[in-house]
C-alpha cells in the first residue's frame, strides 16, 4: 500500500486519473495478493506498475480473492481489499483454464518417447497443382507394368474400403470398434453428413507431424490442418495402441485412400487459375465471406476472375457468433456487408443477393436454397468460393442434407462424388442439385410454413432461457435444415448401407459416388466445393495449431468496452495494437475477439517494452510457446494511421479490423477527431470500415470504479 503514498491531496489524485496513474496503482496494489511462486507471477509483479490493466491479471486476483473469501471465518479479519465490481466484467473472459487445456497423459508419453519439440504452422501449408499427382499417387505402385492387375487390385482394394466407408476411421489401427455394430443399427438413416469424428478441444497439440502433409497432428479441430478424431488421437495411449508416427491426418487418409481432397488449400499463385474456370462455365458463384474477418477474408480482385457478367450471391457465414445489438441487427450487418464486399471491387458485379447464415447452426441456409432455386434458370453449375477458413466444406455439408441434393440414395459417398479440376489433379466434392419441379416446390413451402412455426416457438423459448440463466449459448441463433419427402412416395432404402460398389472409371479404377454417366444425372447441374487459400491479409498462417484454437472464436463474440484516454496503447493477446495518438478527450473502445485473447492496456511510451516482456506469456496468451517458437514471430510494425470523426458517445463510428486478431469499434463525441495509429504482424489486414454493430457500445454495463473497463456485456433481449 505504500505506492499510494504518492498521492498526497485530492489535488494530486485527480491529476493523476487524467493520466491512468490511478488506473495502474489500483493494479499493482491488487498484485500483492499474488504470490511468487510462478514465473509468471513474477512477471506480473515485475510490470504491474506501468500496465493499466490486463485481463488475466485481473482474472487471476479474482480466483486468489473469492478463495481467500470462502476459506476465512466471519470473525477473521479481511485484511485485502473488497471485491472489486470490475472483477464481475472479467470474470467469463478467459474459461479454459491450463490445467484443463494440458493433457497430463500426452505429456508424460512426450517425455517418454523424447519428442523434440517442433514448431508447425498449419495454414502455411497449400497444394500446388502441378505437385497434387504425386500425393493422389504416393500409393500406386509406379515400376508395375501389369496396368491390368494393377487396377483390378486397385478395385478391390477400394471396395473394401467402400464397405466400411461410413466407418472410414476403422481403418485405422487406434479406432475402438468395439461399439460398431450397435452404432450402425442405431445410425440414422436421414443423415448424410461427412462423418468428420469427434474432436477436443481441450487436449494438447502433439509434436509428431503428419507423415503426409507434415501439419501437426491433434484433435482440437476438424477445419485445422493435421487433425484426426479424438477417438483414434487419444486411443494411441491405450495397451496396443499405435504411436503416432504410424498415423497420418485425415485430410491425407481421405486424399490417398479415396482419393478425395478434403478442404483443400492451394498456393495463392495457383488460386486465379483455379478459379478461371467458372467464368468460361457460366455458372452461379457462392462466395463466402467470414462476418469476423471481413475484408480479410475476401480475396483480392476475385472478382475479375469471375468477371463481371458471372452472377454472384454473396453470403456472410459465422452470423451465429455475432452478439445482437439492435432490433435491426440482421438488415445492419447485410447491408454493411454488401458495401464492404461493393468497396473490393465489386460495384459494378452482378450481385444477386446477400445472405447472412451459419453453416455450422443451420441458421439462414433454408432461406439460402430458395434463393438459390430462385436463381436456377441460369445455365451452368454453382460453386462455393471463398479463402480458407470461411466455411464453405460447413455450407457443402449442410446442402448434402437438404433440398439442394438431387439423390435417391442414403449414403454420403452416393449422394456427393468428386470430379478432377480443370487445370489440377485435385479430385473435389460435388453433388447433384435437385431441380425445383412444381409440386416438390409446394411440398417444400409446406414444410417450411411449419418449420417457422417451430422456430419462432424456439426462438422465445431461447430468449426466456437468456433472459433468466444470461447464458451466452442461448444468444447464438440457431436454425434447421431438413429434407421434404413427398408422402405419397415410398423410398426403398437398400438393406446394407456399406455394401455399395463405386463406378469405375475410364482407367479401370473405382470411383466413389454416383454414376454421373447415368440418365438421372447425365442433365443435372452441379454444386462443387472449390479449394481454398490464405488471403494476403490473414495471419492465421503465423499461427500453430494450439494458437490458432485460442485465436479463432468458436464462441458467440462478447464484447468488451474500455474509456481510453491519448496517448494510451491496447493490445489484442499479442497479435494486434491499437495507440490512441491524440483527441478531445477520452474515446471508447469496444474490441470485439475471441475471449481466449487477453486485452492489456496501457501507456502508448510503455507500449513497446511491455510487448517485448510479455510476449510469449500467458499475460498475451497468442502467440506462445519456447524461445524458437517466439523467434518465428514477426512482431508487430506500424500499418496504418488514420483519423476517426466521433458520431455519438452511445453509438460507435466505424470498426477497426485488425486482421484474424479481430477488431475494434470506436466511439466518441460527435464531431470531435480522434487520431490512432493500428500495429499487426508484417502490417497485415488493417481496415477501417463502416461500423459492423454500432449499438453494442450502448449493451455495456456500468464503468467499474477507478478502471479503464466496463461491466460485462449486456444481451439485447427486446
Amino acid at each position: 500500500m505504500a505506492c499510494l503514498l504518492k498521492f498526497p491531496n485530492l489535488k494530486t489524485l485527480r491529476l493523476a486519473r487524467c493520466y491512468g496513474t490511478i488506473f495502474k496503482t489500483k493494479l499493482y496494489v491488487k498484485t500483492s495478493l499474488i504470490s511468487d511462486g510462478e514465473p509468471v507471477n513474477k512477471l506480473i509483479k515485475k510490470w504491474a506498475p506501468k500496465l493499466i490493466y490486463n485481463s488475466v491479471i485481473e482474472k487471476k486476483i479474482l480466483k486468489i480473492q473469492h478463495n481467500s473469501r470462502s476459506k476465512k471465518s466471519q470473525n477473521t479479519y479481511d485484511s485485502a481489499e473488497p471485491l472489486p465490481i470490475s472483477l464481475k466484467y472479467i470474470s467469463d473472459e478467459i474459461t479454459c483454464e491450463p490445467d484443463e487445456i494440458t493433457c497430463e497423459s500426452d505429456q508424460n508419453l512426450n517425455e517418454t518417447v523424447g519428442y523434440k519439440k517442433f514448431i508447425d504452422f498449419p495454414y502455411n501449408k497449400s497444394y500446388s497443382v502441378c505437385e497434387t499427382e504425386t500425393l493422389l499417387s504416393q500409393n500406386g505402385d509406379k515400376n508395375s507394368a501389369d496396368v491390368a492387375a494393377k487396377a483390378r487390385d486397385e478395385v478391390q482394394k477400394r471396395y473394401e474400403l467402400q464397405k466400411e466407408l461410413k466407418n472410414w476411421m476403422v481403418t485405422y489401427d487406434n479406432y475402438d470398434d468395439s461399439c460398431l455394430s450397435e452404432e450402425n443399427e442405431n445410425l440414422d438413416m436421414n443423415d448424410w453428413r461427412i462423418n468428420y469424428g469427434t474432436p477436443d478441444p481441450k487436449t494438447e497439440v502433439s509434436h509428431v507431424p503428419c507423415g503426409g502433409c507434415g501439419a501437426l497432428l491433434h484433435c482440437k479441430d476438424t477445419a485445422i490442418p493435421g487433425y484426426i478424431p479424438s477417438e483414434i488421437f487419444k486411443n494411441r495411449l491405450s495397451k496396443g495402441g499405435a504411436i503416432l508416427e504410424a498415423i497420418v491426418c485425415q485430410r491425407c487418409h481421405f486424399l490417398k485412400s479415396y482419393n478425395l481432397a478434403l478442404q483443400v488449400q492451394v498456393t495463392p499463385e495457383d488460386y486465379p487459375k483455379v478459379l478461371s474456370t467458372i467464368s468460361e462455365k457460366q455458372g452461379l458463384v457462392i462466395l463466402m465471406v467470414d462476418l469476423l474477418d471481413f475484408p480479410c477474408s475476401i480475396w483480392p480482385g476475385i472478382g475479375e476472375i469471375f468477371g463481371s457478367k458471372t452472377p454472384i450471391i454473396v453470403v456472410g457465414n459465422k452470423v451465429d457468433l455475432l452478439p445482437q445489438d439492435n432490433k435491426a441487427f440482421l438488415q445492419h450487418v447485410k447491408m454493411t456487408l454488401l458495401n464492404n464486399v461493393k468497396l473490393q471491387g465489386f460495384a459494378t458485379f452482378n450481385i444477386k443477393d446477400v445472405a447472412l447464415i451459419s453453416a455450422k447452426t443451420g441458421f439462414g441456409v433454408e432461406e439460402l436454397i430458395t434463393r438459390l432455386y430462385g436463381l436456377y434458370q441460369f445455365k451452368g453449375d454453382v460453386y462455393i468460393v471463398g479463402c480458407t477458413n470461411v466455411g464453405k466444406s460447413t455450407l457443402f455439408n449442410a446442402f448434402l442434407q437438404s433440398d439442394y441434393c438431387k439423390t435417391q440414395a442414403v449414403d454420403l459417398i452416393q449422394r456427393a462424388t468428386t470430379s478432377v479440376w480443370p487445370g489440377t489433379t485435385l479430385n473435389l466434392l460435388k453433388f447433384p442439385i435437385k431441380r425445383p419441379a412444381g409440386f416438390r416446390q409446394y411440398l417444400r413451402h409446406k414444410r417450411l410454413e411449419m418449420m417457422e412455426q417451430v422456430q419462432a416457438e424456439e426462438s422465445r423459448l431461447r430468449k426466456e432461457q437468456l433472459r433468466v440463466t444470461q447464458n451466452p449459448k442461448y444468444a447464438s441463433l440457431m436454425g434447421h435444415i431438413d429434407i421434404t419427402r413427398n408422402p405419397y412416395t415410398q423410398i426403398d432404402e437398400p438393406n446394407d448401407l456399406f455394401g455399395v460398389q463405386g463406378n469405375a472409371n475410364e482407367g479401370g479404377m473405382l470411383k466413389m459416388g454416383i454414376n454421373e454417366r447415368s440418365v438421372e444425372y447425365a442433365f443435372s447441374k452441379w454444386c462443387y466445393d472449390t479449394p481454398g487459400v490464405v488471403q494476403p491479409d490473414q495471419i492465421i498462417h503465423l499461427l500453430t495449431t494450439e494458437e490458432l484454437v485460442l485465436t479463432l472464436p468458436k464462441e458467440l463474440i462478447l464484447p468488451r468496452t474500455f474509456c481510453i484516454k491519448p496517448n494510451s496503447t491496447v493490445f489484442i493477446g499479442g497479435l494486434a495494437r491499437l495507440d490512441y495518438v491524440d483527441g478531445s478527450g477520452s474515446v471508447r473502445l469496444t474490441i470485439f475477439s475471441a475471449k481466449e485473447l487477453p486485452i492489456t492496456v496501457c501507456d502508448t511510451q510503455d507500449a513497446k517494452d511491455i510487448y517485448q516482456e510479455l510476449l510469449g506469456s500467458d499475460l498475451f496468451n497468442v502467440p506462445k510457446g519456447n524461445n524458437e517458437r517466439i523467434s518465428k514471430w514477426p512482431g508487430l510494425e506500424l500499418a496504418k494511421n488514420f483519423t476517426i470523426t466521433g458520431e455519438i458517445w452511445h453509438k460507435s463510428s466505424n470498426d477497426v479490423v485488425m486482421s484474424s486478431a479481430g477488431w475494434i469499434a470506436v466511439a466518441g463525441r460527435k464531431g470531435l477527431q480522434y487520431k490512432f495509429a493500428a500495429w499487426t504482424p508484417e502490417k497485415r489486414g488493417v481496415y477501417i470500415r463502416e461500423c459492423l454493430l454500432p449499438h453494442a457500445v450502448s449493451l455495456m454495463g456500468k464503468r467499474i470504479k477507478r478502471s479503464v473497463a466496463y461491466n460485462k456485456f449486456k444481451f439485447y433481449l427486446k
